[in-house]
């Protein structure tokens, strides 16, 4: 069976091939997680400062502002929201933790002014609308001029039409961790496919522990590393990144 329908993953990725750029750079942008960052080295390359973490469990939620302070010669240009489900108590989404959640993400997305806003928050299939509730909220509350990010499993944007109704400016897919889907994923990016979804087209996410061969050109690429990040682990990542023009 899971043979199957791995095959049938593979059917759908072939009709997904574009002809990639030749020429147009990707452009670079580091995520500073909740882990000490010191980011002097990186120069002008842009960086995404998480800020909140949020965690909704049962009928409310626990908020708390980012731990560590970011050390950097630039102002993060995406501020970064985590929001996350404690699935080891049943959720029970109301108006009033729904409206809770709108209040607490916008709070950590506007405690520092910068252009670009992003939701990171995975969901299960089932808890797909409290995203896009969600969303919707951030969207209304923040100021016209500022763009609006979210960050997405790659499966969404390659076998999903649901991401449609995402209320923002810019998606980006996930490409690590990508759990049973990422074989097909890599595999049609590798043979110069692209994401299914168009709204997908203007970013992607890589991991500096378990970079991809190959991936669109041309896109925002977020940077994550799983501790702080080194000098070394970034030109890593950025020289992988570079060798998909």
């Amino acid at each position: 069976m899971r043979k199957r329908l791995f095959l049938a993953s593979l059917l759908v990725l072939a009709g997904c091939h574009t002809q990639p750029s030749k020429t147009a750079p990707s452009q670079l942008i580091l995520w500073a997680w909740e882990r000490p960052e010191d980011l002097r080295f990186a120069g002008t390359t842009e960086i995404a400062l998480q800020t909140g973490f949020i965690e909704l469990t049962g009928d409310t939620l626990k908020a708390r502002g980012r731990y560590f302070p970011l050390k950097s010669n630039q102002a993060p240009a995406t501020i970064v929201v985590h929001v996350q489900i404690d699935h080891a108590k049943p959720l029970r989404w109301s108006p009033q933790l729904r409206a809770q959640l709108a209040a607490a993400v916008l709070h950590y997305a506007t405690l520092t002014k910068a252009p670009r806003v992003q939701l990171d928050f995975e969901v299960r299939k089932s808890e797909r609308e409290i995203l896009l509730d969600a969303l919707t909220d951030l969207r209304r509350g923040l100021p016209n001029n500022t763009r609006l990010s979210m960050t997405a499993l790659a499966s969404w944007c390659m076998f999903d039409n649901w991401i449609e109704q995402a209320p923002v400016d810019e998606i980006v897919p996930m490409l690590f961790r990508m759990k049973r889907d990422g074989p097909a994923i890599e595999k049609s990016l590798a043979d110069g496919g692209d994401f299914r979804n168009p709204r997908c087209r203007d970013a992607l996410a890589i991991s500096s522990d378990s970079l991809i061969a190959r991936g669109p050109p041309g896109r925002r690429v977020y940077l994550f590393n799983p501790r702080s990040w080194t000098p070394e682990a970034f030109n890593q990542a950025q020289r992988a990144a570079e060798a998909w023009r």
